[in-house]
């Protein structure tokens, strides 16, 4: 919007430069130093503006800043995240193979026990072998039923033999029943750590996840900051540019009011001039179909014909407020006039006034500013001094506007964004 804006003051026309507007009176020394004090304040407003603009500008680096903070936290964090997928794919890639020793032990254990099984037989056949035969007296009786000296080395022989089998057969029972517990209990114990491990993966997986969709929030919030903040800026600056252009008119109309005093004979012929309507080439008359109000006497005159549509205050139940009057359209083409002497610094196309006019004017040593809004056509620019009852437009319907009227403020001062110095017209002008 502001950027139309920019563009539409650029491309307007300037139509040329007035005449020096008829005085009442000498220009005097009050006049001149009125005219300085309101470009000081001018200045003051501009400085406090600039001053806002640097303030939205840091704000906007500061935005800046914050983003590019949280896009590295959140780069951080989808490496860790990418990371933690990639431990959790190889722990459950561990368990799996973990499953499958198990399967595979669970074959072997099947062995072990088989063979732990038969062992039991044969220990089981051998204690009652040496049940009947009386345990270890039988060796003995063995050994002293030997028939010769070589007989009792063979009987000895067999029984150390048989003793060393069982002694054996214990042996690797004892083996095979710690090795059976011993596989057992590492699978178990790799089993439950893996999955331990793959369950804190997950849950760090998903605490990554928390934290990265609350940097994306957050980032969110602070590019939408950023656009507030743009919009900001960009609303300052055009309301610097708008101060800008009431100081160079304020600027303009006192090195007329200083010529003015070194000229007070030619001032002096100038006022007794009277005006005569505007022609063609300056404005001129308004097409068939809509006449030019009648100059009435007072500081102002009425800016078009037609009845007052909405007045100034507030409407809707008090949800809106209205700071101007809108003058309403009762025939094709209805020409709209400057409402006193002045000086035009703003003639631009805006998103919301649409062709709008604005005119800086100083009567009694009182700054007033006064807006023509909704114009279907601007014959006034940028500088030109236009003259009271001179036509500046074409009452229209552009901008935000809900049918053909003329949207008309006064402003005791000059115009700013608040508008906290508009005035009820009808309070200067007879409609």
């Amino acid at each position: 919007m502001k950027k139309k804006n920019m563009m539409a003051l650029a491309a307007a026309v300037a139509l040329g430069l007035g005449v020096l507007p008829p005085a009442a009176d000498a220009v005097s020394n009050r006049d001149i130093e009125q005219k300085r004090s309101e470009i000081d304040s001018l200045r003051s407003k501009r400085s406090d503006v600039e001053e806002k603009i640097s303030e939205a500008q840091k704000n906007i680096e500061a935005l800046q800043s914050q983003q590019k903070q949280v896009a590295s936290d959140m780069e951080k964090l989808n490496i860790e995240i990418e990371e933690t997928s990639g431990k959790i794919r190889s722990v459950s890639a561990d368990i799996d193979e973990t499953e499958r020793a198990i399967e595979k032990l669970k074959q072997e254990i099947a062995e072990i026990q088989e063979r732990i099984e038969k062992r039991n037989e044969i220990l089981k056949a051998r204690m009652r072998s040496l049940q009947e035969s009386g345990g270890a007296i039988s060796y003995l009786e063995v050994l002293l039923g030997a028939q010769s000296f070589s007989d009792f080395i063979d009987r000895m022989s067999a029984v150390t033999t048989i003793m060393e089998a069982d002694q054996q057969i214990i042996r690797e029972q004892e083996a095979d029943k710690a090795l059976k517990e011993k596989k057992e209990t590492e699978l178990t114990e790799k089993r439950n750590k893996l999955q331990a491990d793959l369950q804190e993966l997950k849950q760090l997986q998903a605490k990554l996840a928390a934290q990265l969709e609350q940097k994306s929030r957050l980032m969110s919030d602070l590019k939408q900051k950023e656009e507030e903040e743009n919009d900001h800026k960009m609303a300052l600056e055009e309301e610097k540019e708008l101060i800008a252009k009431q100081e160079a008119a304020v600027k303009q109309q006192l090195a007329e009011l200083e010529r003015q005093k070194q000229a007070e004979e030619e001032a002096a012929k100038q006022r007794e001039r009277t005006y005569s309507p505007p022609t063609s080439q300056s404005g001129g008359e308004a097409p068939s179909g809509g006449s030019t109000p009648p100059v009435s006497s007072g500081a102002f005159t009425r800016p078009a014909n037609g009845p007052i549509t909405s007045g100034f205050g507030y409407r809707f139940g008090g949800s809106d407020f209205h700071p101007g009057v809108d003058i309403g359209k009762r025939a094709p083409t209805v020409p709209v006039v400057a409402a006193a002497d002045g000086v035009v610094f703003r003639s631009y196309y805006s998103s919301s006034y649409g062709n709008v006019i604005f005119v800086s004017h100083v009567i009694d040593g009182q700054v007033y500013t006064t807006v023509y809004a909704h114009l279907e056509a601007r014959l006034a620019g940028e500088g030109q001094r236009v003259r009271k009852g001179q036509v500046i437009g074409y009452m229209g319907n552009t901008g935000h506007s809900f049918g053909p009227h003329l949207h008309f403020e006064l402003h005791r001062g000059g115009w700013n964004v608040g508008k906290t110095n508009a005035v009820d017209p009808r309070g200067y002008i007879a409609f």
